[in-house]
């Protein structure tokens, strides 16, 4: 060919001048109406439309279809001779990749990811969402990405998954292996006090501090408080051998298998390799890499009864005659830790949220319940770390008592004073979760759930959480379940309690609860900005924003708001979308 991809009105003139010799033919290109929107699972094609990357690339075979040849005679003036036309058969079309990520989750997880990689300043930011039941990946961001119509303009670096391609030493939320391993092999019990030597010691030949300093803590405090002076104290109770069972068990080390090229399988050197200094530093996790979606399924298995889950991103493969291909089904891999050791996680992960390092993270919406990680990045080409270049992240669960979503979010050097996992990545997987329970993509945790009088099989009566409660709320919740309070401090609202949420005790026992001033709003009524014609995602980001509760109807634009715009809205109203398709954009998943 002399020239590919000639604009159309070039090509016409060209072709007007009708030059012998010279032919013309189509060329077709794959069209992505959702643009940058989860474009580094998606990937893109080539100019030959060769997938080069993500779903494109894994599944180009049968996204491509089968095409045809014909020979065609011509005579000396390139006119063909319609009777000597040969075909090789028909062609057969691609076949159809239905995927689980859910497009306004998707949008929604993007463009919190965006606020906070902008808030920061940092250099990237990574974001996944995952049912901990199947493994099924309902979002999947990495930010900075690009737009697949146009991935020639843009740097390799911006085009890769980085949730599967960077492997990182993820800092305190790795302290989930050291203290599940401890708890299943009976190293430790949760009420165990543990000596933490007001936050210094001498380790393995290594000086570990804490950032909060304690003489004594106990172990559950050593995960709500993200001791690591604690944490490494437990995992001196481990052999070399059985800690390395636990990293393995948990994924670590090996690849999730997940249907996506290109996925690192961390580092994790053998016992045999370790360096004096290992058992101090790997329970804090240094000295170990790992990919977000190894972390998000190392929780997910927390969040599923301590069953690990393999992770994918293609829930079904259809022929162009609608012939199933393929129906992805969850995978089960293992069982990591024992049932009663994932819901003891859980309810700790829960306090972190409530009263640890991620109170950014507890929402009035959704129970939470995660880690926090912060961990020096190392020197480029060099041994060592940088002292003011961190990653910052959070990994969690909602809801905690029935969890329907695992997530984790990793900032990439935020250039914050407040560079922490629980300051800048905590309070992004809290924004996203409560605006896709806004938008109807997640159900809305009943308002009557607190108020249930429960019992078990041997009449103790469950504790429920008050955390945020004001006291007569509390007392009232209290008095339903036959339970007592006594409380302590000054203030409107509880910010702490014991024993803690979910705990079994007798019936009249005594809830004791904390007490804080916090500052009412003022503002009680709100003005509703217009949003008539806009993608649903773009409206609900908008409303949000503006502190506006909504309830959706249908998906898609909306072409109705009640009440109308600029209406003032009361403290207890709510706006609801009407949302309808927008033509061949409805349904997508489908890539074709």
């Amino acid at each position: 060919y002399l020239e590919r991809r000639v604009p159309t009105p070039i090509a016409q003139k060209v072709k007007a001048k009708k030059i012998k010799g010279i032919y013309f033919t189509p060329l077709y290109s794959r069209s992505y109406p959702y643009g940058s929107v989860a474009s580094t699972v998606i990937g893109c094609v080539n100019n030959d439309g060769k997938g080069i990357a993500g779903v494109e690339l894994m599944y180009d075979s049968l996204l491509s279809g089968i095409p045809t040849q014909k020979l065609i005679f011509t005579d000396g003036f390139g006119e063909d001779y319609p009777l000597l036309r040969y075909s090789t058969g028909e062609p057969i079309p691609g076949d159809d990749v239905y995927l689980t990520i859910d497009i306004e989750l998707q949008g929604i997880l993007e463009t919190e990811l965006n606020k906070a990689l902008e808030k920061n300043k940092a250099n990237s930011a990574a974001g996944i969402l995952m049912n901990p039941h199947t493994g099924e990946i309902l979002a999947m961001a990495s930010l900075p990405n690009f737009d697949p119509n146009n991935y020639v303009k843009y740097p390799l670096e911006m085009r890769k998954n980085r949730n599967i391609t960077d492997p990182y030493e993820p800092g305190s939320i790795f302290k989930l292996v050291t203290f599940a391993g401890a708890l299943a092999e009976s190293l430790i019990s949760t009420t165990d006090t543990i000596d933490t030597h007001n936050g210094i010691v001498r380790i393995c030949g290594r000086t570990v501090t804490d950032v909060h300093s304690k003489n004594k803590m106990l172990a559950r405090d050593v995960i709500i408080h993200s001791s690591n002076v604690g944490i490494t104290l437990i995992a001196q109770k481990f052999d070399k051998k059985t800690l390395y069972r636990y990293i393995k068990l948990f994924g670590f080390g090996t690849p999730t298998n997940i249907d996506l090229n290109a996925e690192s399988p961390g580092i994790l050197r053998p016992p045999s390799k370790w360096w004096g200094t290992s058992m101090a530093t790997l329970p804090m996790g240094y000295e170990v890499s790992a990919t977000p979606i190894q972390i998000v399924c190392a929780y997910g298995a927390v969040a599923n009864d301590g069953i690990l889950m393999r992770p994918y991103v293609v829930s079904k493969i259809t022929k162009f005659n609608n012939e199933d291909v393929l129906d992805k089904k969850p995978l089960r891999v293992r069982k990591v830790i024992p049932r009663w050791v994932a819901d003891t996680l859980t309810q700790i992960f829960r306090e972190v949220v409530t009263h640890g390092t991620a109170v950014k993270a507890n929402s009035d919406i959704i129970e939470i319940a995660g880690k926090t990680g912060t961990s020096h990045k190392t020197i480029v080409g060099e041994k060592g770390y940088q002292t003011d270049s961190y990653f910052a992240s959070f990994a969690g669960f909602a809801p905690y008592d029935d969890p329907y979503v695992v997530g984790i979010i990793v900032i990439d050097d935020p250039k914050t004073l407040n560079h922490y996992g629980g300051q800048v990545a905590a309070p992004v997987l809290r924004s996203v979760l409560e605006k896709a329970i806004s938008a109807g993509i997640f159900p809305s945790p009943s308002s009557q759930k607190l108020f249930v009088y429960h019992r078990d099989k041997n009449n103790l009566v469950s504790v429920p959480n008050l955390i945020r409660t004001n006291p007569a709320q509390a007392r009232e919740i209290l008095k339903m379940r036959n339970l007592d309070a006594k409380f302590y401090g000054v203030g409107n609202v509880i910010v702490q309690q014991s024993p803690e949420p979910g705990r079994a005790v007798e019936p009249k026992s005594i809830i004791v609860l904390h007490l804080r001033q916090l500052p009412a709003n003022p503002e009680d009524t709100i003005i509703v900005p217009d949003v008539k014609g806009m993608p649903l995602r773009k409206a609900v980001e908008i409303l949000s924003e503006h502190n506006v509760p909504m309830r959706i109807q249908g998906r898609g634009i909306v072409v109705e708001q009640l009440p109308e715009p600029n209406t003032i809205l009361d403290s207890n109203g709510v706006c609801i979308l009407v949302c309808e398709p927008k033509g061949e954009f409805a349904d997508a998943k489908e890539i074709k």
